[in-house]
This record gives C-alpha cells, sequence and structure tokens, in this order.
C-alpha cells in the first residue's frame, strides 16, 4: 500500500496525501520507498507548475528526514538509485530551487569534519555527509577529495566516510562504455590530480588512495573499498608512465604502494589490467633513460635516480606475473611472452636483458655481437644480434652494461670474462679498455646501476683482472708504511680520479649538460663515501685481520690525505655549481683525518702532522670559490 501511495503521481501534493506523509513517516522508512517518493516528487514538481513551491519544499524535507532515519546500508541504496536515475547532480539539477542553504550547509559541515576528524566523531560525519551527498553527490565528493588532499592528516578521516557509501563507486553511463572511470574516480582528477603545488599534498593523495582501496574498519560503521587496484593503475599509472609527462614521478609512486598492498591478494586482479602492457610500458620507460641526456632537461620529468624505482616495480609486477602464469592458458601464455618480445626488439638491448629471467625457456638473451669476443657466452641461452653503436672494440661496453643489470648477471659475466692473467699486456689492454667503457657508462647510471658496478670494480681489483697503478703525484716523502690492507681503497680512489680526468679532457667536456655533471658528482660522492667506510672499517680491525702487532693509524692518515687531494683534484676541473658534493666531502675527510690523528700523540706523529698540514693547505691554495678554500685552510689550520 505504501508503495502504491508512493508512486501514484495523480495523488501527489493533494493536500491529504501531504497530511498521509507527515502523520504516517515512520511507515517510509524503508530505501525503496524513499527512492520511489524521490522519483514521484521529481517528475511532479517539474511538470506540474501550479504546485506551491512552499508545498515542494515541505514534501522534500519530509522525504529527507526519511531518508535520515534509514540505516546507513539502507542509504547507501537509496543513493544508488539517485546516481543511477539522476547521475553526479543528484537532486540538485531539478529541485535546486527547493534546496535553499546547500552551499552554506556543504561550508559549515566540511568545517566542522576538520576540526573534529576522529573516531568518535566519524558516526555523527557520516550522517552529515550522507545528507549532502544525495543533494550535490558531485560537488559534495570533490569537496572531500580536495579537503583530503589539502588539509595535512585530514585524508584518513575523509577516506573512512567516503568508504562508509560504497554506493560511489557508480560508473556514469554504465552500460553504453564499460571502460568509463567511476564516479569517485572521476571526481579525483578532475579536482586534485595534476594539481599539487607541494611534495605533503602528493604524499596525502598517496595516502588517500591507499585508504580507498584498503580502507580501515571502524567500528560500528560498514565501509568497503571504493577503488579496486586495477582501477587506479589504468587511471593513475599506464597513461602517465613516460619520462616526459611531469606526473610520472608520482604514478611510479602509486604502483609500486599498489602493487605492494596488494601483492597478497588471493585473486589474481592484475590479469583484469593487461599485465604484458603495463611491462612493456615499464620496459619503454626504462628505454628513455638510456637517452637521458639527449632530452632538453623539461623532458625529462624523472631523474636517473627515478631509474632504479622503474627497476624494482618491474622485477615486482614480472615476479607477480610469473607466479600466476597458471592462470594463462598455455597458448594465451606464449602468446603474449611472444608479443612482449617482439616489444622488445624496438627498445635498447639492455632493457629486453632485463627480463632474462621471464622469458627463460623461451626465448634466448639478445646482446651484441661483439660481446661474445671477450665472454665464453653459450649459445644453447644467448644470441648476438647486430645492434647500432656496437662496432668492433665494443665488448668491453656491452660487457660492462650487462654488469649492471643485476648481481646476478654481474657475477655470470664476471665468470665468463676471457682475460689471462698470466698475460700481463692482456690485464693492461684490458684495464685500459675497462677504463674508457666506465667513462662511457657512468653518465647514464643510476645509483643502483653505479652501485653494481663499484662492486664489480672491486672484485676485479682482488681478482687482479683489473690493473690500476698507484701514482705518487700527492705523496711529499714515500711512506714507510704497510699500505697493502688498503691497496683497493687507493686504487678505487685513482680510478675514480683517472676516470674524471678522461670525462674532462677536451673531447669530453662538453658532452653533457650541466646536470649531467651533477648527476656523476653525485655517484663519485656514493662510491667515495663507501670507501671512507671501508678504510675506518678496517682501520678498526685491520690488526687483527691482518694478523699484524701495530695498528694501522699512520696507514689511515695517509690514505685520507690522498682521497682528499683526489677529490681535490677532481673539483679543480668541474664547474664550480657541480662541486657542492665534492666539498662536503673534502670536509668529512678532514675530519676524519682530525679525529683520528688525535688517538696518536706521539712526538713523530706531531712532526708528521705539521708536515701534511702544510702540504694539504698547499693543495687547498687551488680551489675556488674563495669561500670554499678559506673553509678549507681554516679547517686544516685547526688540525
Amino acid at each position: 500500500m505504501c508503495y502504491i501511495f508512493a508512486s501514484e503521481k495523480k495523488w501527489a501534493f493533494s493536500d491529504e496525501w501531504v497530511t498521509c506523509l507527515v502523520n504516517n513517516r515512520a511507515l517510509f522508512r524503508e530505501p525503496d520507498l524513499v527512492l520511489r517518493l524521490l522519483e514521484t516528487v521529481m517528475e511532479v514538481s517539474m511538470t506540474d507548475r501550479a504546485i506551491p513551491q512552499s508545498q515542494i519544499k515541505q514534501v522534500i524535507i519530509l522525504i529527507l528526514e526519511c531518508y535520515a532515519d534509514l540505516s546507513l546500508p539502507d542509504k547507501n541504496k537509496v543513493l544508488s538509485g539517485v546516481l543511477h536515475c539522476w547521475g553526479r547532480k543528484g537532486l540538485s539539477e531539478r529541485l535546486s530551487a527547493y534546496l535553499e542553504g546547500f552551499q552554506e550547509d556543504l561550508n559549515t559541515t566540511f568545517n566542522q569534519l576538520t576540526q573534529s576528524a576522529s573516531e568518535q566523531g566519524l558516526a555523527k560525519a557520516v550522517a552529515s555527509v550522507s545528507r549532502l551527498v544525495i543533494l550535490y553527490p558531485e560537488i559534495t565528493v570533490k569537496k572531500m577529495c580536495s579537503m583530503a588532499v589539502i588539509n595535512l592528516g585530514t585524508h584518513r578521516f575523509l577516506a573512512q566516510i567516503l568508504t562508509a557509501f560504497p554506493a560511489l563507486r557508480f560508473t556514469e553511463g554504465q552500460g553504453l562504455n564499460s571502460s568509463a572511470a567511476t564516479f569517485l574516480v572521476s571526481c579525483l582528477k578532475e579536482t586534485v590530480w595534476t594539481k599539487f603545488s607541494t611534495p605533503k599534498e602528493e604524499k596525502q593523495f598517496l595516502e588517500l588512495l591507499s585508504c580507498l582501496m584498503s580502507p580501515v574498519k571502524p567500528q560500528g560503521i560498514p565501509v568497503a573499498a571504493l577503488l579496486e587496484p586495477d582501477e587506479v593503475l589504468k587511471e593513475f599509472v599506464l597513461p602517465f608512465l613516460m619520462l616526459d609527462i611531469e606526473e610520472v614521478d608520482l604514478s611510479l609512486k602509486i604502483f609500486i604502494q599498489t602493487l605492494e598492498a596488494n601483492v597478497g591478494l588471493e585473486e589474481y586482479w592484475l590479469q583484469s589490467c593487461s599485465p604484458f602492457p603495463l611491462i612493456f610500458s615499464l620496459c619503454r620507460l626504462l628505454d628513455s633513460f638510456s637517452k637521458f641526456w639527449q632530452f632538453p632537461p623539461e623532458k625529462r620529468c624523472l631523474s636517473l635516480d627515478g631509474k632504479d624505482l622503474v627497476i624494482h616495480i618491474l622485477e615486482i609486477l614480472c615476479e607477480i606475473v610469473l607466479a600466476n602464469a597458471e592462470t594463462f592458458s598455455p597458448d594465451t601464455w606464449i602468446k603474449s611472452l611472444s608479443w612482449l618480445h617482439r616489444k622488445m626488439e624496438k627498445l635498447d638491448w639492455t632493457v629486453g636483458l632485463r627480463l632474462k629471467n621471464f622469458f627463460e625457456g623461451h626465448f634466448k638473451c639478445e646482446v651484441p655481437a661483439t660481446l661474445f669476443e671477450i665472454c665464453k657466452l653459450s649459445e644453447a641461452e644467448w644470441t648476438s644480434q647486430a645492434h647500432l653503436g656496437y662496432g668492433p672494440g665494443t665488448g668491453l661496453l656491452a660487457w660492462m652494461e650487462c654488469c649492471y643489470i643485476s648481481s646476478s648477471i654481474s657475477e655470470q659475466m664476471l665468470s665468463l670474462l676471457v682475460v689471462d692473467v698470466g698475460n700481463p699486456e692482456e690485464v693492461r689492454l684490458f684495464s685500459k679498455g675497462f677504463l674508457v667503457a666506465l667513462v662511457q657508462v657512468m653518465p647514464w647510471c643510476s645509483p643502483k646501476d653505479w652501485q653494481y658496478l663499484h662492486q664489480l670494480t672491486r672484485r676485479l681489483l682482488e681478482k687482479q683482472l683489473l690493473h690500476v697503478p698507484y701514482s705518487l703525484e700527492y705523496i711529499q716523502f714515500v711512506p714507510l708504511l704497510n699500505l697493502k690492507p688498503f691497496a683497493q681503497e687507493l686504487q678505487l680512489s685513482v680510478l675514480f680520479l683517472r676516470a674524471f680526468q678522461f670525462l674532462c679532457s677536451q673531447s669530453c667536456r662538453n658532452w653533457l649538460p650541466i646536470e649531467g655533471w651533477s648527476h656523476m658528482v653525485k655517484l663519485l660522492c656514493s662510491s667515495l663515501t663507501n670507501l671512507l667506510d671501508s678504510v675506518r672499517l678496517i682501520q678498526s680491525v685491520g690488526p687483527w685481520a691482518q694478523g699484524q702487532d701495530q695498528d694501522l693509524t699512520q696507514e689511515s692518515l695517509f690514505v685520507y690525505t690522498q682521497v682528499f687531494c683526489h677529490v681535490l683534484h677532481i673539483m679543480a676541473m668541474l664547474h664550480q655549481e657541480v662541486c657542492e658534493p665534492l666539498y662536503v666531502l673534502a670536509l668529512e675527510i678532514l675530519t676524519c683525518y682530525e679525529t683520528l690523528s688525535k688517538t696518536n700523540p706521539s712526538v713523530s706523529s706531531l712532526l708528521q702532522k705539521v708536515n701534511e698540514q702544510h702540504f694539504l693547505s698547499s693543495i687547498a691554495e687551488n680551489i675556488s670559490p674563495k669561500e670554499r678554500r678559506q673553509t678549507l685552510l681554516q679547517k686544516i689550520s685547526n688540525f
């Protein structure tokens, strides 16, 4: 009977109908009845202009009161119906004339929300928002999205409110376009996406997405995820995986967050967002790093540090896809692999090598033919390809590029390397070629790539495959010391100096933009910091490890002076604007020297300290600008 009452348009707004509604409001506390009343009121108020506005307003208020009395699940049923009937505008589009003060209510409600963002106030907040969201879903949701990003610390609370309304997982034009974004995604994209003004806002957006995908379940309030991981990847990641798109960095953060948060899901959700195109998109982004410094600055929206994140995501993605290979039919799996392999042919060969485990058993690793000249590669696993830029004599370059792919490939390359340690000429030629290859590769290395090459260099020194002669250019007197424990550290320091001498030579100095030099300085500083840590470790445990009676203080001090001189030498060759990290490192080396020298107060060490103080001052005199020089000299004078 109530359903007939709510549906009958001829009765609507008659005095008896309104009186009955007022007197029997409790009977209409059902979602279907509330929705039917709304439909009736909407239609009649639009067609019958004779109905007094005051009466329409009275009825709307009554219906909204019935709605307010519903449970939260029932409110969601009504909201779902409103969205499907009238879309993102909700009731406001047709009833705006009777909804005075909506904007004021909106502002008041959200001002109160920001002031009382707590678990205790959640139920009240949900109730307040439930009224706003049915009147004007779009304005309400957009306001919440905006506040969640701009207002520090409110994102979790606002996400809890939003997730109390699973009806917001509504797709406009449903059925017409199955790939259309959901209403909530549209609101996020239209309101906040690409409009962040600070890193904090980006961080809050990241956390907001996380809360909307994996909602925190408050006590007494049913919530549901409003975003699916595949939806997030499709909308906020996949279209932005290009080096020249400003949002690429944030998209990668969203990507890794989404993968890591949902890696344990029982359902293989990645299947629904086409994992192979995702893999290729990451590979294509990686490929752009091989041409990084050829792009103008405005086309480099990621730093080379970002390359490591791309690689990390690619590794996780491939692991997940491989672990779920059985969800593909054998035919689909082979076709997908073949498609991806064909796509790889257009990219730099090193990108394809990163998928070595992924293609294993199906395709061989394709590498430049010159790599076979210096490595004993199995033809069952490797195949040669003609690659532009890899002519005669580039085998070592290709070998080094393989070595920074991963630690496992680096170990494999090292074991397959063909160099006769017993042949001095062969070792000498290899060492020269290694330096040339290092100079060619270094500018394009990410921090992780460079770390692999640093470790590789140490391994080569250990195996005596790499010969780095130590010159006496920064020595006043031949030291009567046992420097063998520090041989690697001294050789590494000299090798880095030689590399930068090469890079700063007339033939190479205009090779890179200023940002490229800054990047290489950062890589160098990371290696030298590692080297200093190694010196400290050897000095602290060296006597016992080496079976010596005396400590290695004098030897360590000598190493510090040498590394300091090498750093200043490199600084003198570079543009002043890229030298700040090296300057800071030089100060750190002096601090290491000063701290250690205080532990040895003997007369001979005091004399040595005076001599070295004078020597280091003479080296520092060549540094510019004046401010850096004075600071270094002041530091040295305090020894």
